[in-house]
């Protein structure tokens, strides 16, 4: 991305964020959010999908928050590392758990190892969603962000809950957002975000809830 891209990005995420946040709450931190959706979801049965799981530290505080029998976790993770460079300091196999997937004493939870493009086919292949849907993506990287919410555009219905790791991330989750809502025409609505209303960025992880098609 050059210097001239770059400045561009930077303008359209401050315009979407200037718009995007002025009906939707702002949060200290992740878990603080996590825990506001969890009280906007009134405990009901969610069908958890995570992408980008590492250590398992949102995917645990999300299983305290939804104590729901119905509910279920799905991670998603080689737990090798990035499959690419992410940044200068956050090079290929950054984030590794040495292909060992957490150890959380839920049996809601499933970990689905693999490459996103090499499990996600298969899986959708048997899913069938139980309760609302609540995707987290925490790809870091655009080629990962944009695959899953792509693929996954069929069973994200309107209602669904889709959440960013990195939405500050110009380059990344948010590029791949914009091409998603771009190219799939979807209605987006930020929910909640965590940042500072006074500072620039001011979204860093972000959650929307999905409307239909704006074009029929």
């Amino acid at each position: 991305m050059t210097v001239f891209d770059r400045l561009n990005a930077n303008v359209e995420f401050n315009a979407f964020a200037r718009d995007a946040t002025s009906e939707a709450n702002c949060f200290p931190d992740r878990v603080s959010l996590y825990r506001w959706l969890s009280d906007y979801l009134r405990d009901e049965p969610i069908d958890f999908l995570e992408f980008g799981v590492a250590d398992g530290a949102s995917i645990k505080v999300w299983c305290s928050l939804n104590s729901h029998p119905g509910s279920r976790f799905f991670g998603f993770d080689t737990f090798e590392g990035l499959p690419e460079d992410w940044t200068s300091a956050k090079p290929k196999g950054t984030f590794s758990n040495n292909g060992k997937a957490p150890e959380i004493a839920d049996a809601r939870v499933t970990f689905v190892k693999g490459l996103f493009q090499s499990t996600l086919y298969p899986f959708l292949d048997h899913f069938i969603p139980r309760g609302r849907l609540v995707v987290h993506i925490d790809c870091d990287l655009y080629s990962g962000a944009l695959f899953c919410l792509s693929v996954l555009n069929q069973v994200m219905k309107p209602g669904s809950l889709l959440l960013f790791d990195e939405f500050y991330d110009l380059q990344n989750e948010f590029a791949a957002f914009k091409d998603y809502v771009r190219s799939f025409y979807r209605e987006a609505v930020l929910l909640g975000y965590t940042g500072d209303p006074g500072a620039a960025p001011i979204i860093g992880q972000a959650a929307f809830k999905l409307g239909g098609t704006t074009r029929r």
